[in-house]
């Protein structure tokens, strides 16, 4: 059967992330002949087991070792049947008009090779790296040294992530990112698959700059989804510096071979200089006590739950209470929803966390409504799912 869609999430060690994300999904595919698969990536815990017991239809493969992102995907997409293809992380959950958007653009640009999203963290901020541009070695640098954090809407200094580009409009872009991008199966039979030379970071750049270079566009579209970014891996490990550092090398020397010898150095400084002043910054919250554990501070954490009915909100603040969290419960209706009325600061409580129940809400409703304020970066988002009895936020999940 001719399908339209495949979608490959490459999952370690985070089943109940990639959970959320095909039931998300299901939903953005309801009116679509698509394929789901995971590629399991070695992960030694309860992932296969529950993936199995959770999405039985999903099509998943069990590598014996982890591959990393590129051969994983690599394995999936080699086999995968949909005139199009849907990458994603497992760390993310989408709205249900995804696929729609993503279908009707590719339909009114035919020179369209590839689709990036606009991509919101945990925390309702927008993610720089939704829309970026090629790397070259004059980016690369302003990038480098800071020019682009200090001139983010400049055509020159800000190049790397395209902040002159409205974040709000439709607009052809270069790089794409890896977390959601979503491709013409002809495409990728053209400029070929990831490049397996790299492990993990760096391969998204690769291939979005090898579909530039075969002559179709690589585009953005304003559709919002929420990316908890970096879930599933500890980005200020040696091995996440050292991955890195390598795949900017393997960009470089590929693509870049003329600079490549002058950018080497610059890079491996700049990215390990990054490294050890992000372990002495964490060695020295924790000596002076400011950043304690999740744990530690438990009994400190507020959590808002929201909802419009009320029978889901009992099994919800019973899993918050069993780890000592304070909670509160607010009802609010859809006239509230729609026009994303919500205050930090109710009654003199502060909160941490935002609970939505995905049975009560969509999840459209959920992004939109979480991403319309400005929260600073100070709330963040957790969904609760009655059909597993878990709420899932941004550091851990939980359960009774």
């Amino acid at each position: 059967m001719k399908l339209n869609i495949s979608v490959v999430i490459v999952n370690y060690k985070v089943p109940d992330y990639v959970h959320q994300c095909i039931l998300s999904l299901k939903k953005a595919l309801n009116n679509y002949r698509y394929e789901i698969f995971v590629v399991d990536n070695n992960s030694m815990d309860e992932s296969v087991e529950c993936i199995k017991k959770w999405h039985p239809d999903v099509r998943l493969i069990e590598n014996n070792d982890n591959l990393g992102f590129s051969k994983a995907n690599n394995i999936a997409l080699k086999i995968a049947k949909g005139d199009f293809l849907l990458i994603i992380n497992p760390d993310t959950f989408v709205p249900e008009n995804l696929i729609d958007d993503c279908m009707s653009f590719m339909k009114n640009h035919q020179n369209a090779g590839a689709i990036g999203v606009k991509m919101f963290s945990a925390q309702g901020r927008y993610a720089p790296e939704s829309k970026r541009g090629v790397p070259k070695p004059f980016t690369a640098f302003c990038k480098l040294i800071g020019l682009c954090g200090i001139f983010p809407k400049n055509k020159l200094f800000g190049r790397y992530y395209l902040g002159h580009i409205d974040n709000n409009k439709e607009a052809d872009i270069e790089i794409l990112s890896g977390a959601c991008m979503f491709i013409r199966h002809k495409v990728l039979e053209d400029v070929g698959l990831f490049d397996e030379d790299y492990f993990m970071y760096g391969e998204d750049i690769d291939l979005s700059y090898r579909i530039l270079k075969a002559g179709y566009k690589n585009c953005f579209i304003p559709t919002p989804i929420i990316h908890y970014k970096g879930e599933s891996t500890q980005k200020i490990s040696y091995q996440y510096v050292n991955n890195f550092n390598k795949s900017m090398i393997v960009f470089f020397r590929k693509h870049f071979s003329f600079y490549s010898w002058v950018l080497e150095i610059p890079i491996l400084l700049a990215v390990y200089l990054k490294a050890v002043f992000g372990f002495i910054k964490v060695g020295l919250y924790k000596f002076l006590g400011l950043r304690p554990s999740v744990q530690e501070v438990a009994g400190l954490k507020k959590f808002l739950v929201f909802s419009s009915v009320g029978e889901w909100m009992d099994p919800a603040v019973k899993i918050l209470k069993k780890y000592g969290y304070c909670t509160d419960v607010k009802m609010i209706d859809e006239k509230v929803m729609i026009n994303g009325h919500f205050a930090l600061n109710d009654n003199g409580k502060e909160y941490d966390f935002i609970v939505y129940n995905t049975d009560d809400f969509t999840y459209k409703q959920i992004i939109s409504f979480f991403t319309k304020n400005d929260k600073g970066g100070k709330v963040e988002l957790a969904l609760y799912h009655p059909d597993v009895n878990k709420i899932i936020t941004p550091i851990q999940v939980l359960n009774l």
